[in-house]
């Protein structure tokens, strides 16, 4: 369905929780961008108080699944094999039901507790719990593991071994792999990612990307991706991509105004270019408010030292912003509902 282009200017006053835990328990959905200033004057409006803390979901148990990727591998030219959690929908019938490929961070997808390193990190798992109880199947394809790497955020950008072409690949692979399975509709797919898997979202979603348009002009090739999400990506590869942006779905955007590891700015950029043009893109923009603002609030405010972001050299902050988490999941039903349907 067409959206009503907007972009919506939120602020919230709100202060950061004491408790500061262990820096890696925090990259799960980082993600390194190059160097680019941007613009902090943001139209600020009246604050937002975050809502009472909803009762805990009961817990969604995934299957492991694995399944390859359109990448190969170089040195043998076999497809990449990728491995992956599969949580099905609450009170899955016999029907076929929408999915949800989450696309996780330069942390990777899992946690790095000791005791649950075969589990999700918490924020990944909030959302597979929300998504599910929703009635989608979410789909998480592990881009790191399945290369032999446990995260990139320690990695300077360019010098990463796992990119987003690759991880565009990887995509394309997952949606295959859904499109397969007898209890998914496999017109009803979308994509959603955090920062790295973010930007992954956003090559995913250019329908000008040869990738992109192979598979869509290819005759009787499956249905791509219905609607996409991405949570403060990196957007300096889409605004400059050599080809040009257009979205192959609707787009929703979350952009954290002070981000100071993906800027913000050239999301916007974007968004405005791609809605001038007449393009389905929805972009929300929370003033005051940092990467990952998505995190559990017991987390708080981190100062982390990592190799890349707007002001290299500087470290980046990570900052939970709960009345921003809640809005943007409200936000984010009610465009899956719009574009993929639910129960």
């Amino acid at each position: 369905m067409k959206l009503g282009w907007r972009r919506e200017l939120w602020r919230e006053s709100w202060q950061a929780l004491a408790s500061v835990a262990p820096l890696l328990a925090t990259l799960g959905g980082c993600a390194p961008a190059a160097a680019v200033a941007h613009d902090a004057a943001v139209a600020a409006v009246a604050p937002v108080t975050s809502a009472a803390p909803a009762a805990p979901r009961a817990r969604v148990v995934p299957e492991r699944v694995s399944f390859d990727s359109l990448d190969r591998n170089p040195a043998t030219g076999a497809a990449v094999r990728l491995g992956g959690l599969l949580f099905p929908p609450a009170g899955r019938g016999e029907a076929r039901h929408p999915a949800v490929v989450a696309f996780h961070g330069c942390g990777g997808m899992y946690s790095v507790v000791a005791s649950r390193r075969e589990m999700l990190s918490l924020r990944h798992q909030a959302m597979s719990e929300l998504l599910a109880a929703e009635g989608y199947a979410v789909l998480f394809p592990d881009s790191f593991r399945s290369r032999g790497v446990e995260e990139i955020c320690t990695i300077p950008f360019r010098q990463s071994p796992v990119t987003s072409t690759h991880r565009l690949l990887d995509a394309q692979g997952a949606l295959l792999y859904l499109q397969s399975r007898a209890d998914v509709a496999p017109e009803r797919i979308a994509a959603l990612g955090w920062s790295h898997g973010g930007i992954t979202v956003l090559a995913a979603e250019n329908a000008k990307q040869p990738a992109v348009a192979r598979w869509k002009e290819r005759p009787g090739s499956a249905p791509y991706f219905r609607a996409a999400v991405a949570f403060y990506p990196g957007c300096i590869d889409a605004l400059r991509a050599p080809g040009g942006y257009a979205v192959s779905a609707p787009l929703l955007l979350f952009v954290a105004g002070a981000d100071d590891w993906t800027a913000p700015q050239p999301c916007i950029d974007l968004a405005d270019r791609l809605i001038a043009a007449g393009e389905p893109v929805t972009i929300t923009v929370y003033p005051d408010t940092y990467h990952g603002f998505d995190a559990p609030p017991a987390q708080g405010t981190l100062h982390l030292d990592v190799p890349n972001g707007v002001n290299p050299g500087a470290g980046v902050t990570v900052a939970p912003n709960p009345a921003a988490r809640d809005d943007a999941y409200a936000k984010l039903k009610r465009f899956l509902r719009a574009e993929i349907g639910a129960r």
